[in-house]
């Protein structure tokens, strides 16, 4: 399978969605993607889930006996990422998209990123597409893991990866109403 010796230039074409497309969790959007192979586009749905941190999971996370004491009594925010190869192009062992996420206040919740792979009960960090993602109707399914209060949950995510860009107006933005 040949690479691409090139990054692709992504457009807004066909059925992809335009920039500053508005949605709803839950509801997909068809956005130009590529992958090592070639450039296509993906069906993206996302969807967050925000459940009270158990000990046991913050226990096990790579992280100094301060930082753990700091996540008890906080929520977990799950950010599933569901991917649908659209065309059949190889998107193989592509990262699921890395989403701009902001909470209720306008401000973001915390995250772990950097820190090797995190799996907790309901969220296992599963980034990488599998290899037979190349296939038109494939899925592939991901979470990432966020934290903060309850009080004040993820109440959007936008996609700000070329063609889209991150202020509001260019970007494709999922919220929860």
């Amino acid at each position: 399978m040949p690479y691409l010796t090139t990054t692709p230039t992504l457009e807004v074409s066909g059925d992809a969605v335009k920039p500053g497309t508005k949605l709803k969790f839950g509801e997909q959007a068809i956005i130009p993607f590529y992958s090592r192979y070639a450039k296509g586009v993906v069906g993206l749905t996302v969807t967050v889930e925000s459940v009270k941190a158990p000990d046991a999971d913050i226990d096990g996370l790579p992280l100094k006996d301060e930082d753990k004491a700091k996540l008890r009594g906080k929520n977990f925010f799950f950010v599933h990422e569901k991917l649908t190869n659209v065309d059949g192009t190889n998107l193989a062992e592509v990262t699921a998209p890395l989403l701009t996420a902001k909470t209720k206040s306008g401000g973001w919740p915390g995250s772990l990123l950097g820190m090797g792979k995190i799996d907790v009960t309901g969220c296992e960090d599963q980034n990488f597409a599998p290899k037979d993602f190349s296939v038109k109707g494939a899925v592939f399914e991901s979470c990432r893991l966020h934290f903060g209060v309850a009080s004040d949950p993820i109440a959007s995510l936008a996609y700000t990866t070329q063609p889209y860009e991150s202020a509001d107006s260019r970007s494709v933005t999922w919220r929860n109403k």
